[in-house]
């Protein structure tokens, strides 16, 4: 039977209670068809099961169940960090005015301090060799989440006096790389040779082993050269996690720069879970299982503080559905414990609110930020918006509140990007968002290209996300509002896999200029999800000439803005970061880069039956919440 069944009968309860001689009977509808396994609807499906590999929310949502990390972050803080396969740690700074990478920086190193008698859930043992080895096995792997840890990493040579780095000659990165693969495929990590440790310990590279539960991060390999405040952050991402290597050997091994195609369907963690079963099909899902095996239960007892560490409480059967209709009605009528979606609106959160059952919680603002904050863009490459007061144009031309209230029912917050509300250096100067002003919106227009109706002949397609009403009813007001000054655009909705195809290079021509998905779309919707809580990890998507949110979109090419955004990923001095941050955003706002439009509000909707869940912003809302190791339903 698949695991994956839902039971659809839903339980009835009569209470007979007697009071003065009189019976009376209460019929006590029951919330939920089932309690365990415990049933969650979610919208999107994992890009991968490896954690090198991963780069989406649901991939990340998967993921994090079942592997594990050096750190990850402490309950719902977002600046505080808990130790998970490591106990404890040190932080020390190194000068190297003579190194070949981040000349006259000072660096950091960190020692993490190993558990012992951790191991995966098939009984290997984990170690600092395995750390080892699954740090350099995401780096050479090369896909989507790579950049996180290049940021301060990069792959070896074997060479203390001259290591390798970013910035290294490619001819002598691809000789290392290909020998480092050789290395993974072929040694034993769980007991390495003599030389073979030795390799691992020499000093001056990424990760220095110390000894079998010692470990050592040197920052300054990567391309930032330098220090990094959010290190702690970027390392609770998935491509740090530890991975089997014995599991990797026996299916497919390390290939440099190329997926595992077992690994991207298959997971053997140290975590809570296990997995149970996986169809990464619409209409499939996975199905989570405690592991009564778990090394850290005892870990979990001397820390109860610490949720990352404790064990899981109840199977999770995950279903793969993306009609918003059908999971509303799944979590009124009890058939689901709790549901993701992919972008939840007004119109859904009205019909679901006021339900005896369910919770219905505003998250927030930075819950909102880190699940998708979205912008209006405009390709500078692209007539009319190769202009600046066309661009000025349309940003005043835009009735923001109707937006705000019509479309999103409220559940919105106007912003100034790039770095998006509730994070680290969001607008220090203090900019106000966009206003609407019809009379300059017309006078920007008179002084461009446009003026006395030129472009409005033009038919501008939009593409916009077909994810509900709200979306559709926005691109229905800005259709209105624009054609006040003589801009006419045909809205085109498409899919959330359509806009992510939009940001991307085929041959080196960018689907925003193609016909794919009904385009070309010089103009269009856009969003960003965070990777973690880190303004540099906006800054290096949407306002770096070759981000994934505006190489293809806004086409924005400002090289202070570009290496602004390099100085401030590796600065930690507050007074720097405020100057840098006030300068790309001053940058791009006057500039009218893209249309900062609104961060929709987030919810987490569930049962009232699911106790202990602990929300993180990395991990947006329900079933995204941070872990499921914590939750349990009550009968």
């Amino acid at each position: 039977m698949n695991p994956l069944h839902r039971n659809l009968i839903v339980v009835a309860i009569v209470v007979v209670v007697i009071a003065a001689g009189v019976t009376l009977r209460v019929v006590v509808q029951n919330c939920l068809s089932q309690t365990n396994p415990m049933l969650v609807d979610q919208s999107e499906i994992p890009d991968s099961l490896d954690p090198g590999e991963t780069f989406s929310t649901p991939g990340w949502a998967a993921v994090q169940q079942v592997y594990q990390g050096l750190v990850n972050y402490n309950g719902t803080s977002v600046t505080n960090f808990s130790g998970v396969l490591a106990e404890n740690w040190t932080e020390s700074y190194v000068y190297n005015p003579d190194a070949n990478f981040g000349v006259g920086a000072n660096t950091s190193t960190y020692t993490f301090t190993l558990r012992p008698g951790v191991h995966f859930s098939n009984g290997d043992s984990y170690n600092a060799y395995v750390q080892w080895y699954s740090f350099y096995r995401s780096l050479l792997l090369a896909g989507g989440p790579q950049f996180i840890l290049e940021e301060n990493f990069y792959s070896t040579n074997f060479n203390a006096s001259s290591p390798l780095n970013y910035s290294s000659n490619l001819t002598l990165i691809d000789q290392a790389n290909a020998t480092l693969a050789s290395d993974l495929n072929t040694w034993n990590f769980f007991s390495p040779t003599q030389s073979e440790v030795s390799l691992m310990e020499l000093p001056n590279q990424s990760f220095q082993v110390i000894n079998n539960l010692t470990i050592q991060l040197n920052l300054g390999y990567g391309y930032l050269s330098s220090n990094y405040t959010y290190l702690f952050a970027s390392i609770s991402a998935p491509n740090s996690y530890a991975v089997d290597p014995k599991v990797v050997d026996a299916n497919g091994g390390v290939v440099v720069g190329q997926p595992n195609s077992w690994m991207a369907s298959n997971m053997v963690g140290t975590g809570p879970y296990t997995l149970g079963y996986y169809n990464g099909l619409p209409g499939g899902g996975y199905s989570l299982l405690p592991d009564p095996n778990y090394w850290g239960k005892a870990a979990a007892a001397q820390e109860p503080w610490n949720n990352n560490l404790q064990p899981a409480n109840t199977t999770v059967d995950v279903v793969f559905q993306d009609s918003v209709d059908v999971t509303t009605n799944d979590l009124i009528v009890g058939d689901v414990a709790s549901a993701s979606f992919a972008y939840i609106g007004p119109a859904t959160v009205h019909v679901l609110q006021g339900k005896t059952c369910l919770v219905v919680q505003a998250l927030s603002t930075i819950y909102g930020s880190t699940s998708g904050s979205w912008w209006i863009y405009m390709d500078q490459n692209s007539f009319p918006f190769d202009n600046l007061s066309v661009r000025a144009a349309v940003a005043h031309a835009i009735n923001y509140s109707q937006i705000y209230q019509q479309a999103f029912g409220g559940y919105a917050t106007p912003w100034v990007g790039p770095v998006p509300p509730a994070y680290p250096y969001y607008n220090p100067a203090n900019l106000p968002p966009y206003s609407y002003n019809l009379t300059l919106a017309r006078e920007e227009i008179a002084n461009s290209p446009c003026a006395h109706g030129a472009c409005s002949s033009l038919t501008i397609k939009y593409e916009y996300l077909d994810t509900g009403i709200d979306w559709a009813e926005m691109a229905q007001f800005l259709k209105g509002d624009l054609h006040q000054i003589g801009i006419n655009i045909l809205p085109v909705p498409i899919s959330l896999d359509d806009l992510y195809e939009e940001q991307a290079l085929t041959a080196g021509v960018c689907t925003t200029q193609t016909g794919a998905n009904g385009g070309p779309f010089p103009m269009g919707q856009e969003f960003y999800t965070s990777d973690y809580v880190s303004p540099d990890d906006w800054t290096q998507n949407d306002a770096q000439y070759y981000g994934s949110a505006n190489q293809c979109e806004s086409e924005y090419d400002n090289q202070t803005v570009t290496n602004d955004t390099f100085l401030a990923a590796s600065s930690a001095n507050a007074t720097t970061l405020t100057d840098l941050y006030t300068n790309m955003t001053s940058a791009m706002y006057w500039n009218y880069t893209d249309i900062w439009l609104v961060v929709p509000t987030a919810f987490a909707v569930y049962s009232t039956h699911v106790h202990g869940i602990i929300q993180n912003p990395m991990a947006s809302a329900e079933p995204f919440a941070f872990f499921f190791n914590t939750q349990w339903i009550s009968p």
